[in-house]
């Protein structure tokens, strides 16, 4: 399990090796000194620790293979999240993974040959072999603290915090008994510096500036699954990837190829988090778990200050568990949720909502609603892994492309597809026109998916389109951004008016203000703004003024 998935090992030393191998030992002693303890005669009770100790090392395996690290204790009972994802667990198999299988096969064929022999051993016998299992555990556990103190001024350096910089080589040198401890002991929640804060807060709120137009009455804001920029600017043979999404910069929309991905344990979750919320997500642990019961100043609830009759509400493919969708809705601000669960298509037994099911389901809800509506809708078509196409398309892809490559631009070019069968419901229905429109990717992705070549030129930037702006963003298309400007940006073209602003930029901010020293340092600071905010639950009881 370790070797699988700590797969950057450049700053280990041969020690580490050491230890990975003595703290691995020291595991299984751990593990099974308590049925050694306590089993009598019924010996195939071993098989629970051991079925247990497997499904770590599986799950484990599995999702490292997603989110290049150990899964988080937390994560362990979110089982939710596992709903729909099958294909993607079944695509993570390796043909190392043989190892599992024949290691299974080698216990129950050595519990058949020998559980006879033990089951005769005096049960005082096994407590004292046990015993001596635990004795050696402790002993080598302490040959390596009394190291540790040697070469260390205090075991907090040695084993707390490393961690909180590099948890899994911690975790790959230590044993995943201690990445439990550790990481159930841990709170994510730093304690913040006074001084620190006390120098940064005059950086939390951006500049103030005026920009004045009558907003769109309505702000649907579609955040599309694992989309890339390079298929929106892609032809094939004459053949267009995002057609949808070319005609609407053709017809004047805003679009920009340059946006910078911020996730990261969190992956989708994240990408709502930063854009409804303007914070960036922290670089350790999952986010959205980590800081359920915060305080989000987020867009749902300044639209509402704003705009005391609009309805917001999120439409998703997924279950409503799925990321903690459900708690996420209130926490954000939202009214309704409509997710798979309220979704009632009898003959329809795929677990996500297909792209196509999923626009016609957020039609169906847009026509009987009233104005003003806030609408996020978040697609899954274009979901890792790339092993098969939604639908068939005669698209006369390079021979250098690979399958999953070819896939996923078929995926894309499906989801562009009934993205437009939306859009041209929204203009026969008269929504179209006063509706602020905005398209952006949850995040990017790992050309572990794609697998693509250099000769490909896959650009991993991720996209962000705006339709119907009420008034003109003059930034080019390849300037840089991040996914935290669209929070401020969202604020501006809706008309919000509020201190709070998130970490990043407006696209509409003027240069001038931009430029200036002070917003130069803001930039620099923003991640330790957004981890202040987050640890401190800084918005907790504060009144944010407009």
């Amino acid at each position: 399990m370790h070797y699988s998935i700590l797969i950057d090992k450049y700053s280990l030393t041969p020690f580490s090796y050491l230890e990975n191998i003595i703290h691995a030992f020291i595991d299984i002693c751990l593990l099974f000194f308590i049925p050694l303890y306590l089993i009598g005669k019924k010996t195939y009770l071993f098989f629970i620790p051991y079925t247990i100790i497997t499904i770590l090392v599986i799950v484990n395996v599995s999702y490292s293979r997603f989110f290049y690290t150990y899964m988080p204790p937390i994560l362990y009972g979110e089982f939710n999240n596992l709903d729909g994802l099958s294909a993607n667990v079944f695509a993570t198999i390796r043909f190392s993974d043989i190892t599992i299988l024949i290691t299974t096969l080698a216990s129950i064929l050595s519990y058949k040959q020998f559980h006879r022999a033990y089951s005769e051993i005096r049960r005082k016998t096994r407590r004292i072999f046990s015993l001596y299992i635990l004795g050696i555990a402790f002993i080598l556990l302490g040959g390596l603290i009394a190291t540790a103190t040697i070469h260390w001024s205090s075991l907090n350096y040695k084993y707390v915090h490393p961690f909180k910089n590099s948890p899994t080589e911690s975790i790959f040198k230590f044993g995943i008994i201690y990445g439990t401890i550790i990481q159930c002991a841990s709170n994510n929640k730093q304690d913040c510096n006074p001084e620190e804060v006390a120098k940064l807060e005059p950086f939390f709120y951006e500049s103030k500036y005026s920009i004045e137009y009558p907003p769109k009455e309505n702000i649907i804001l579609i955040i599309v699954e694992s989309l890339l920029s390079f298929p929106t600017d892609l032809k094939i043979n004459g053949i267009e990837i995002t057609p949808t999404l070319n005609k609407l910069v053709e017809k004047g929309a805003y679009y920009n190829n340059n946006m910078t991905s911020l996730i990261q344990l969190g992956e989708s979750s994240d990408g709502q988090f930063t854009y409804l919320n303007g914070l960036i997500p922290k670089t350790k642990g999952v986010t959205i778990y980590d800081y359920f019961n915060n305080t989000f100043v987020s867009l749902p609830k300044l639209l509402k200050k704003q705009k005391p009759g609009i309805e917001c509400r999120m439409v998703i493919s997924t279950s409503s568990k799925t990321w903690r969708q459900d708690g996420v809705c209130i926490q954000y601000g939202f009214d309704k949720l409509y997710s798979r669960k309220e979704y009632t298509l009898s003959n329809y037994k795929e677990n996500w909502l297909n792209d196509k099911l999923l626009f016609e389901y957020a039609a169906s809800i847009d026509k009987n609603s009233k104005q003003p509506f806030f609408s996020l809708i978040l697609t899954s078509s274009t979901h890792s892994p790339y092993t098969k196409a939604v639908e068939d398309y005669l698209i006369p892809f390079p021979d250098t492309y690979s399958e999953e490559l070819k896939n996923y631009l078929s995926n894309v070019h499906y989801m562009d597809k009934y993205l437009g069968k939306y859009l041209n419901f929204l203009k026969e229905n008269h929504l179209y026109h006063n509706s602020l429109i905005i398209i952006a990717s949850d995040h990017s992705i790992s050309n572990d998916w794609l697998k693509s070549k250099e000769e490909d030129n896959v650009s991993f930037q991720i996209p962000l389109y705006i339709v119907n702006s009420p008034q003109k963003i003059d930034k080019t298309s390849d300037y840089v951004i991040t996914q935290a400007d669209l929070f401020p940006t969202l604020l501006d073209l809706g008309g919000i008016h509020s201190e709070w602003r998130g970490v990043g930029n407006s696209l509409l901010c003027p240069d001038s203000i931009l430029n200036t020293e002070r917003e130069k340092k803001r930039i620099i600071y923003r991640e330790k703004i957004s981890d202040i905010i987050l640890d401190s639950d800084y918005f907790k009881g504060k009144k944010i003024s407009k």
